[in-house]
């Protein structure tokens, strides 16, 4: 389902949502059929089934267009927090796509955090390097595995990921159309997505793939699914 439920602050926290992307992306003449707002709204549908939380934390990158508002934004966001703001306290985390975000949210008096912190857990988005403590959850960096098979098919799934050592955890974007970036190239490349993570060893980050019919699944550590596929390449 794309979240990490906070059982001792009835929470789930979820992350770049992108909503807008599709407008987006007409401005730049790709013509995408508008479904990310559904694909949404069937995840947070089926979060409050399964946790019946009563705060939803929005991690950041709620909206996708960084310079301004656009109009599928206003109606996608408005209708997203008509939708479930009398079934969850709503939450808002900035991310670096939500610059003006505000704008909309005030059409509703909520207010959008810079991080947002419980008795256990920290939060916030990740594209700026806010420290770690406690246990911190980010977003930003979309992690997704891609698993390739001896004659070349792919697949590719969101996934979560957690350093029990330096206790940080990342989480897939909800999106539909971001799915993500190959944490076995990312995570582990010099030139970090998210800059906090310069200090923690990626290669101890497990991993937990967001599976549609095992539900998740533990592919173990980073350090040995690169080296698997290191080995892999050199035969």
């Amino acid at each position: 389902m794309g979240c990490i439920y906070l059982s001792e602050a009835r929470s789930a926290v979820v992350s770049d949502l992108h909503l807008g992307f599709e407008e987006e992306m007409n401005l730049h003449g790709l013509f995408l059929p508008k479904m990310q707002l559904r694909h949404i709204e069937s995840r947070i549908d089926s979060i409050i089934d399964r946790y019946n939380p009563e705060s939803l934390i929005i991690n950041g990158d709620f909206k996708q267009e960084f310079s301004r508002n656009l109009p599928q934004e206003w109606d996608d966001i408005i209708h997203f927090i008509d939708r479930y703001s009398d079934k969850l306290n709503l939450k808002f985390v900035r991310g670096n796509h939500d610059n003006y975000l505000l704008t909309i949210l005030n059409r509703r008096g909520i207010d959008l955090y810079e991080y947002y912190e419980t008795e256990s857990f920290y939060i916030y988005h990740g594209d700026r390097d806010r420290g770690l403590r406690k246990t911190t959850i980010l977003g930003h960096e979309h992690p997704s595995l891609v698993l390739r098979d001896r004659i070349g098919g792919i697949v590719k799934m969101g996934c979560f990921v957690y350093n029990a050592k330096s206790r940080v955890a990342i989480t897939p974007a909800l999106s539909f159309y971001s799915s993500g970036t190959d944490i076995t190239q990312s995570l582990l490349s010099d030139e970090h997505f998210t800059p906090v993570l310069k200090n923690v060893d990626a290669g101890g980050f497990r991993v937990f793939g967001l599976t549609d019919d095992f539900g998740l699944v533990d592919f173990g550590l980073l350090s040995d699914l690169q080296g698997d596929r290191n080995q892999r390449q050199n035969h």
